[in-house]
């Protein structure tokens, strides 16, 4: 080509919620927005408007007409919210004809792909698979693997290795080693009301017995000796985490857990009020947590699948967290071991050597060029 590859960073969650995958889109964006060859816009779903940043019109999927219209599809209002945005991202489609459209929104993905031809562009779907999806991927053109563990599934379930790109998810990391300044810590403490005198292990994820097990978590801190270390669960409270919230009260009581939900930007103090970072769920699309408590220099507990395997890269203990008994089991190993400087420097150079953007963008530049070339739809 003779101009940079123009390419849409698509996420109708950016700026309405902080999950994984819009957490992954708002970074990706910043990291690799000036990286040469490439023309990145993003699309998100609220925020401020910007020469390469855009908000899609959209019903988002926190508010209850989102909630009203996904009832009405049988549907949630997360794919309310995803399809409300295809008319903008058509007509933006269509004045800016994009090369590819990189996007984790399946539903969206599905409708551009059955309306390309009606849209008159004959763009490429890049597919970034961090839920993750089950192969095959009849939908789209291209995908982005995060892990090989789910490069290797859908090889094996017939998907060709070169419609597919295995490129970690990015992380931005602070120079420098971990902060770990123990009047620091207490200060923090402090004024996020946590205790000054006692271990404390966080887990950051949805609360719910879905997915993150936080349920599992709990049940594991009670089987701990008293006295037992104060558990933080961070993260997306609904209508489902009351069931885990009261199992905390009486399994724990209020003085010995706290659950809170705040913006994703926040949540970097608590990791650095923490002692161990720990994770209750069986598979990850990625977990991008696991880098977020490396670069705090955290010693991690988390579950022994490839995936984890991959990503932790040998900095962290791994069970399996199927099992009761499993975690506490670890905890009584880990908590009483010193988390030291070096531990903990070397913790977060491990991240920055694998997973930073400028280690990272080269891999991205290739994975977008190789999509556009390669896969040369039809306008179907």
């Amino acid at each position: 080509m003779h101009r940079p590859l123009r390419i849409f960073f698509s996420c109708s969650g950016v700026g309405i919620i902080d999950r994984g995958i819009e957490t992954f889109f708002r970074e990706a964006f910043d990291g690799l927005r000036d990286t040469e060859g490439l023309d990145i816009t993003l699309y998100k779903g609220a925020g401020e408007e910007k020469p390469d940043e855009h908000v899609l019109w959209n019903v988002p999927r926190t508010g209850r007409i989102a909630r009203f219209l996904g009832a009405c599809i049988r549907r949630n209002s997360y794919v309310a919210e995803q399809l409300s945005t295809f008319p903008s991202i058509a007509r933006a489609i269509r004045k800016h004809q994009p090369d590819v459209i990189f996007y984790s929104d399946s539903n969206l993905g599905f409708q551009l792909f059955r309306w390309r031809r009606q849209i008159g562009v004959p763009f490429q779907l890049l597919f970034s698979n961090a839920g993750p999806c089950d192969p095959p991927f009849p939908r789209t053109d291209y995908v982005h693997q995060v892990t090989p563990f789910n490069f290797e599934k859908a090889v094996a379930a017939g998907v060709p290795p070169e419609s597919q790109r295995m490129v970690p998810y990015g992380i931005f990391v602070p120079g420098g080693t971990a902060d770990l300044n123990e009047p620091i810590k207490l200060q923090l403490r402090r004024e996020m009301q946590l205790p000054l005198d006692r271990k404390i292990v966080l887990s950051v994820g949805w609360i719910s017995e879905q997915q993150k097990r936080m349920d599992y978590v709990i049940n594991e801190i009670a089987r701990l000796p008293t006295p037992r270390p104060y558990l933080v669960l961070l993260g997306s409270i609904d209508e489902g985490s009351g069931i885990v919230l009261d199992l905390a009260r009486a399994k724990l009581g209020t003085e010995n857990f706290t659950a809170r939900s705040m913006p994703h930007a926040q949540v970097t103090d608590y990791y650095r009020a923490a002692d161990i970072f720990v994770l209750g769920s069986l598979q990850e699309g990625f977990g991008r947590v696991f880098l977020e408590a490396l670069i705090h220099g955290l010693p991690v507990i988390a579950h022994d699948h490839p995936v984890m395997r991959f990503v932790l890269g040998g900095h962290g203990r791994l069970a399996d967290l199927s099992k009761a008994g499993a975690l506490s089991e670890q905890l009584r190993f880990a908590l009483p071991t010193q988390n030291t400087p070096e531990a903990a420097a070397e913790r977060r150079e491990s991240v920055r050597q694998r997973f930073n953007w400028t280690v990272l963008a080269p891999q991205y530049r290739d994975m977008f060029i190789d999509c556009a070339r390669r896969v040369q739809p039809s306008l179907r």
